[in-house]
């Protein structure tokens, strides 16, 4: 009930213009797109933290960064300023126009709008009007494209965790220490390839297996300490709706995908390594004891996480550290898909000429992709330095830059073959169930009730040998059928 000093009639006015005041408010807030003006300036102070943490910018570039990202941010203040000014005068306007034709005191209405009972409904039901609108509201084609839309506040908190390797080494380091217990993992399982060589099928196929524990999107952005992480930001409570990533490729992932982020742990302790125009190889003798105490403890915690048994990682950086994985985890199991070149190299093709037009749209993107070791293509594309490779002698524009990449890549890896479990793509296409069978046999998996086929495509690789150098072409395919040979 309202106050007993209005009649009916003056409260049921009252309560009109109040509304109508309401009403006014939120228009005006929603036609001047203040919302869109508030996110673009925390975009905007995301901006400049991402350049003053950014170690791959100078001081020079970091200054003019930060300059424009401050400069962006005055300009949004001032906007929201004056959108915010207007909407209280479109508030407003009904109040002093009821009060001067004479229908309610202007006090009267104020006195209505302040008391608390008025308030919480009159919020509730604007929350609730607003969440109807947000989830009947299409998503735009950017968003349908976009794997997970990170909110201001999720991109502010990348930023924290990725601000200095301390951060994630002290949150790694803190989640061994409350495990108490040393717990063990039995042989993992690394797969490698190039990027887009079919490791993400392969990595989500193996994670449906109740022994498998894989890094899933709900560990970023902390994700050398996934239990601690998970327990802060609200466990299986927090979702996202299920989307396409950004490779366009029709995989659809959430929160629980499993996904490539062990690359962040590589670049923890070899920095200097991710430092220059190329990745170079690690060698069996590049031993890091310490990294390779921290990684066996985080491959333990994630399978702690998952409830697995046995730690499973897809990471393409891997390909750089056959020699070096088989010298500090003698017990672990590699596999290597291997792709028909010519479709290989032109799917690589594609996704750099996608990437650079994404990443140059999105400082952030940029950002998110080299803190977790995404340097596969795109504007951000680090070659990693296989015997032989020469960065100028094609352009990555060109198809055939993407080829002699692949050739000197599988290259390596035919050097490292006896170290390596090979899946060919083009017989996990064609009859999925005894490829998939051979490989759990060889990784001491079984695969219980669960058909694995479904997690591959049936139609064959599309053929691409028109876009390359014959050649080159005939070398790849050379190389591919060696290694494809050994996938029997």
């Amino acid at each position: 009930m309202f106050s007993p000093e209005f009649s009916p009639e003056f409260s049921l006015l009252a309560l009109i213009i109040s509304l109508l005041a309401v009403i006014g408010f939120g228009a005006g807030l929603w036609l001047c797109r203040i919302a869109d003006i508030a996110r673009s300036a925390v975009n905007d102070i995301t901006t400049g933290l991402c350049a003053i943490t950014n170690s791959e910018l100078d001081d020079d570039a970091k200054e003019v960064a930060v300059r424009r990202a401050g400069f962006a941010l005055i300009r949004a203040s001032f906007g929201i300023l004056w959108r915010f000014a207007l909407a209280i005068v479109l508030a407003a306007a009904p109040i002093y126009l009821a009060a001067f034709i004479g229908l309610t005191a202007v006090d009267d209405v104020f006195s209505l709008m302040l008391r608390w009972d008025y308030i919480i409904i009159v919020s509730v039901v604007a929350i609730v009007i607003g969440e109807t609108a947000r989830r009947l509201r299409p998503k735009s084609a950017n968003q349908a494209n976009t794997p997970y839309q990170y909110s201001a506040t999720d991109r502010a908190v990348h930023v924290l965790a990725f601000a200095s390797p301390i951060v994630l080494k002290t949150a790694g380091g803190l989640e061994h220490r409350l495990a108490g217990s040393k717990a063990v993992t039995e042989s993992p399982i690394f797969i490698t390839s190039l990027a887009r060589g079919g490791t993400t099928a392969l990595l989500n196929a193996l994670s449906s297996l109740p022994q498998i524990a894989s890094h899933t999107y709900r560990d970023m952005p902390f994700v050398t300490a996934p239990t601690l992480w998970r327990r802060l930001s609200g466990g299986d409570k927090r979702q996202v709706t299920k989307q396409q990533r950004a490779h366009g490729d029709g995989l659809e992932i959430d929160l629980d995908s499993p996904e490539a982020f062990e690359e962040v742990i590589w670049k923890l302790f070899w920095p200097n390594r991710f430092k220059t125009d190329t990745i170079p190889i690690w060698l069996a003798e590049t031993q890091d004891a310490k990294a390779n105490t921290f990684l066996t403890k985080h491959m333990a915690q994630v399978a702690k996480a998952r409830g697995g048994s046995r730690y499973c990682s897809k990471n393409n950086g891997n390909i750089a550290r056959l020699a070096y994985l088989r010298a500090a985890f003698p017990n672990a199991k590699i596999v290597v898909p291997v792709r028909r070149p010519d479709a290989h190299a032109a799917s690589l093709w594609r996704q750099h000429q996608r990437f650079s037009e994404l990443q140059a749209g999105d400082d952030f993107i940029r950002r998110y992709m080299a803190d977790i070791g995404h340097y596969d293509f795109g504007l951000l594309h680090k070659p990693i330095a296989f015997e032989g490779f020469a960065t100028g002698r094609f352009d990555p524009a060109s198809p055939d830059y993407w080829l002699d990449y692949w050739i000197h890549a599988f290259t390596h890896v035919t050097g490292q073959a006896d170290q390596c479990l090979f899946v060919d793509q083009d017989k996990l296409r064609a009859d999925p169930k005894p490829v998939i069978d051979g490989l759990l046999h060889k990784l001491d998996l079984q695969p219980g009730d669960n058909d694995l086929g479904g997690y591959f495509l049936s139609k064959p690789d599309p053929t691409a040998d028109d876009l390359f150098d014959g050649e080159k072409l005939s070398e790849a395919m050379a190389i591919y059928r060696g290694l494809a040979g050994r996938s029997e």
